[in-house]
């Protein structure tokens, strides 16, 4: 099953995590919880800044993955 952003907060929430954290501290700390690999893939996407809060990762997330779905704009001649 995919998961998708809001899949991902199981992951990222809960004791033993400190925010603001990086995205390695955010990938280390689901791997630790077993995190599947479709969740570690959506958070290794994510660019290497410091997030506050779960929510700004999902929110993260789910940016890039708009970016990926819009269709492209035409090419202005």
């Amino acid at each position: 099953m995919k998961r998708g952003p809001r899949d991902v907060k199981e992951f990222i929430t809960g004791r033993g995590i400190g925010y603001p954290a990086s995205r390695k501290d955010i990938i280390r700390f689901a791997e630790g919880k077993q995190a599947e690999s479709d969740v570690l893939d959506l958070l290794k996407g994510i660019p290497e800044i410091e997030y506050n809060t779960p929510d700004d990762i999902t929110r993260e997330i789910e940016r890039l993955q708009s970016e990926r779905i819009k269709p492209p704009t035409p090419k202005e001649e």
